[in-house]
């Protein structure tokens, strides 16, 4: 999976939502493999000035940055033109050392041509030339932030709300929030998992009860398993919070040979019965009656490489089982998302496309894995045609949402174009699902707004959105003849 780490509260940089930074891509390439692309590199912290870190035959290697100026950094030769510092022979020019009225005179140590010149670092005057980076001048061109004269909805920001969709209730998210999950309803009762960076402590937490959104005061459920707490320990937190109602499913990963890990299971009712279950290489994970699914490298005692996982939970102990092949040409972990009437778009990143793709799988194929412990073929449900990148899912209603965009050059930071809604018709007693037209429901007009994460609530999507204004979640209902 290829993806940045989503809703961010402003106290968590470097954890997600769905999406800003699960970005090391959890992969079936063999143990001593680093790398995909250099996106995976990102766990190797921050590179010295001057290099970035890339992926050269599946290594992280460190690269210079040449600079892109329209020039060079030291314009018309080297950083003392015409010559030397001295210019016209020595550094006391035509006689004497302040010649013809100043020190810096023609001929002197500073003279026309020598270390700042046109050309130079600091050229034409400005240290941001006409044709460098920053143009015209000024930090942002025209002489203003275009994010800052931009007109915001108080709800949606610069995004634009499309034909077919409302937006209903919003609610400010708490700054030290991640990922958020809502429990199936009818009262819709919210958590987050809150992170200190990546040695913790990671904690769950309740957010409230929708749309009065408000931190709790103590936590809930420590989110690493005992033998991963203290300062030593660095966790990747997966960009998930699964809520059957009953529990809550948090996970997180670690560097090593198949990113091993863990999903957390908090029960709302006892909390002392609460557990931690194996998970390596989990990244998504879903609801789906009597169990979660997981997509991931394992779970439990049951290691098949990536696929999709069950973690039964109508019965006690928990117990897994694999339900789900995932097809051959996939090259890392995909998103989870489960509609109302029980389809479940399962994903994976391509190695062919080299983008995440999404099947949507009956509910009937589903039940049967559970029961019998055969799993089914994701490559054998239908294709959603995204027709671009995506980095996060949720279902909405008897559907799935994604966001689309992907990582733009010169830094591969995501752009996001849109938030998209695909219908799923089931038939045949769930065994047969026909995948509708895409529709779009949240437009991107620039990236002054951006959406931070998605998720469900009962029959409509939770948008998290980010802006200037502040980070806030905001409920997308379809419109009622569309219901």
């Amino acid at each position: 999976m290829k993806t940045e780490r989503m809703m961010t509260g402003r106290g968590l940089q470097g954890f997600a939502w769905v999406l800003t930074t699960l970005a090391m891509a959890l992969t079936s390439t063999g143990c001593g493999d680093e790398c995909v692309d250099e996106f995976d590199c990102r766990e190797q912290g921050t590179a010295p000035a001057g290099q970035r870190y890339t992926c050269a035959e599946k290594r992280c290697e460190l690269r210079s940055i040449s600079t892109p100026d329209a020039d060079t950094e030291t314009d018309a030769g080297t950083s003392t033109d015409a010559g030397t510092s001295t210019d016209a022979g020595t550094g006391s020019d035509a006689g004497t050392t302040t010649d013809a009225g100043t020190e810096t005179d023609a001929g002197t140590e500073t003279d026309a041509g020598t270390e700042p010149d046109a050309g130079t670092t600091t050229d034409a005057g400005t240290e941001t030339d006409a044709g460098t980076e920053t143009d015209a001048g000024t930090d942002t061109d025209a002489g203003s932030d275009p994010c800052e004269v931009a007109t915001y909805d108080p709800k949606l920001g610069t995004l634009q709300l499309q034909a077919g969709f409302v937006a209903g209730e919003a609610a400010s998210l708490p700054a030290a929030a991640g990922p958020v999950g809502v429990t199936p309803g009818p009262t819709y009762s919210l958590y987050t998992v809150v992170s200190d960076g990546y040695s913790g402590p990671h904690a769950l937490y309740s957010l409230g009860t929708w749309p009065q959104v408000s931190l709790g005061a103590a936590p809930l459920f420590d989110v690493a398993a005992p033998a991963d707490r203290g300062p030593s320990a660095s966790l990747f937190l997966s960009p998930f919070v699964e809520t059957d109602g009953q529990r809550v499913l948090t996970g997180y990963t670690k560097s090593g040979a198949g990113f091993p890990g863990t999903v957390g299971v908090y029960d709302i009712a006892v909390p002392a019965s609460s557990t931690y279950v194996s998970a390596p290489s989990n990244f998504s994970a879903g609801v789906v009656p009597g169990a979660f699914l997981i997509n991931g490298g394992g779970l439990d005692t049951v290691s098949a490489g990536l696929a999709v996982y069950a973690l039964k939970t109508d019965s006690s102990p928990f117990t897994a089982l694999k339900v789900g092949t995932l097809p051959p040409e996939t090259g890392g972990s995909g998103f989870t998302a489960v509609a109302t009437n029980g389809v479940a778009m399962l994903g994976y990143f391509s190695d062919d496309t080299y983008l995440n793709e999404g099947r949507a799988v009956g509910p009937a194929a589903i039940t049967e894995a559970l029961r019998s412990g055969t799993p089914f073929n994701v490559a054998d449900a239908p294709a959603l045609d995204v027709g671009s990148n995506f980095i996060a899912a949720s279902g909405h209603g008897e559907g799935v949402s994604v966001l689309r965009g992907d990582y733009v050059p010169p830094d591969y930071n995501f752009a996001g174009t849109d938030v998209s809604r695909f219908a799923f018709t089931v038939t045949e007693a769930g065994a047969t699902v026909t995948v509708g037209a895409r529709q779009p429901v949240l437009v991107y007009a620039d990236q002054c707004t951006r959406v931070t994460g998605m998720t469900a609530i009962g029959s409509d999507l939770l948008v998290g959105v980010d802006d200037k204004n502040g980070e806030r979640l905001v409920r997308i209902q379809q419109a009622p003849q569309l219901r």
